[in-house]
């Protein structure tokens, strides 16, 4: 297990690699400005939206390694019933923004026309993250990262020869990569795994899969509703505070990346299989060696880079950033680390909670965390507080998470252990 996640943490470090180099670029040629701000806006908009798609497949692990086990010809029939339903609801979504932008103003000029042809990316996203999902629960964990790569690869290309100080064409890029890295993956579906489309949008277990994704993705909802709300926190301090974040997240995300998913996606396949052979005293084992690999990465990557974050920023952006730009960049850093470090032991706490089928209170936990960040809003509204102080509040909301899921955690595998030792005793 540590040898296959040493190859897909490098798959992961050359997928971030890629990534830091093209908001590299982005940032010399943009700077933090208006560009900047509708790139990463866009960006937070459209992952919010894809939340919404994913309500019709989120919950499907359990239900398709299930169906592998039974009967694989209904895993091949649920693959394509899950495809069309996500199709469906990401072009009604799009359908929906062009009807509500078109009729009010509810985005400035400037940003619709970006946004305008990168919702688009809407659908083609949806169908990327259900089939890293699939891909990744039939073990082909390196598609994960390969798509993303190829995706950026492009859109580096294109802001490095192509781009003339036009932001858009970005979008259209991203687009255009978004199409060849899925038709790569419905050819590994429907070509390597021997999968055969079928114009159906139902079967016997969607209401099942139905009723629990939209638990647990309203959850999602309830919980993405802190990236809106810091849109709303660092675009009030005027144009460009936002791309500062941005980039200070960035680099946050990039080691939360590099260190935790790709131990985190083997783990997610292998707990689906240990709970379908229900081989629960397993379970305690595979938390423990993810969380022990996840904090040691962790500490160690986040010490180092806020040392050096100033000298890499500098290094890289070459006067595009001014001192108290980097230092501030540096200091939001900080108080981001926090916030994923306690996101990252909760992870393998939360993963398990909808693997167990536990959506309800899944849901519970994100609209507790929902109501601490809208709260945190209101006091960051009526006191005047600072945006370091708002990310504070939001690492208090995570860490309220963490207790509650591994307390359930707790209560769900005694229940089994007893449960086994009645068995026995029988």
């Amino acid at each position: 297990m540590f040898s296959k996640n040493l190859q897909y943490n490098l798959l992961s470090l050359i997928n971030i690699t890629i990534s830091f180099v093209f908001i590299i670029f982005l940032g010399r040629k943009f700077g933090a400005g208006e560009s900047t701000d509708i790139y990463f806006l866009s960006i937070t908009i459209v992952g919010y939206l894809g939340i919404l798609a994913q309500c019709v497949w989120g919950a499907m692990s359990p239900y398709y390694i299930r169906l592998k086990v039974e009967d694989s010809l209904l895993a091949d029939k649920l693959y394509s019933v899950l495809l069309n339903n996500v199709i469906l609801i990401s072009l009604a979504e799009i359908i929906l923004y062009f009807l509500v932008t078109n009729n009010f103003r509810v985005i400035s000029p400037e940003k619709k026309e970006f946004l305008d042809v990168f919702i688009y990316y809407l659908v083609l996203q949806s169908i990327i993250l259900f089939n890293k999902a699939l891909l990744n629960l039939e073990k082909h964990f390196a598609v994960f990262y390969l798509v993303d790569i190829f995706i950026t690869t492009i859109n580096l290309i294109v802001l490095l020869f192509f781009s003339k100080g036009d932001i858009v064409i970005i979008a259209y890029s991203t687009i255009i990569a978004a199409i060849l890295a899925v038709i790569w993956q419905l050819y590994l579906v429907f070509f390597r795994l021997n999968y055969r489309y079928r114009l159906s949008i139902s079967q016997k277990e969607m209401p099942r899969i139905y009723r629990n994704s939209i638990k647990m993705n309203i959850g999602l909802l309830l919980y993405g509703f802190k990236d809106i709300i810091l849109v709303t926190v660092f675009t009030s301090f005027g144009s460009g505070v936002y791309s500062l974040f941005n980039y200070a997240n960035k680099f946050s995300v990039a080691l939360f990346q590099i260190t935790n998913a790709p131990i985190v996606n083997i783990y997610v396949a292998r707990l689906n299989e240990v709970v379908a052979n229900k081989k629960f005293h397993e379970i305690k084992r595979l938390r423990r060696d993810v969380l022990v690999q996840t904090v040691l990465l962790l500490v160690i990557g986040f010490t180092v880079l806020y040392f050096i974050l100033p000298y890499i920023l500098g290094l890289f952006f070459k006067g595009k950033f001014s001192f108290e730009e980097i230092k501030e960049i540096q200091r939001i850093f900080s108080y981001m680390a926090v916030f994923y470090f306690v996101w990252a032991i909760s992870i393998p706490y939360s993963r398990a909670i909808s693997i167990f089928k536990l959506f309800n209170y899944y849901l519970l936990v994100n609209f507790i965390f929902f109501t601490l960040i809208c709260s945190a809003y209101l006091v960051f509204k009526i006191y005047s507080l600072s945006y370091v102080d708002m990310l504070l509040l939001f690492s208090f909301a995570q860490f309220a998470n963490l207790i509650f899921y591994v307390i359930k955690n707790r209560q769900f595998l005694n229940k089994k252990e007893e449960s086994s030792a009645l068995l026995v005793q029988r």
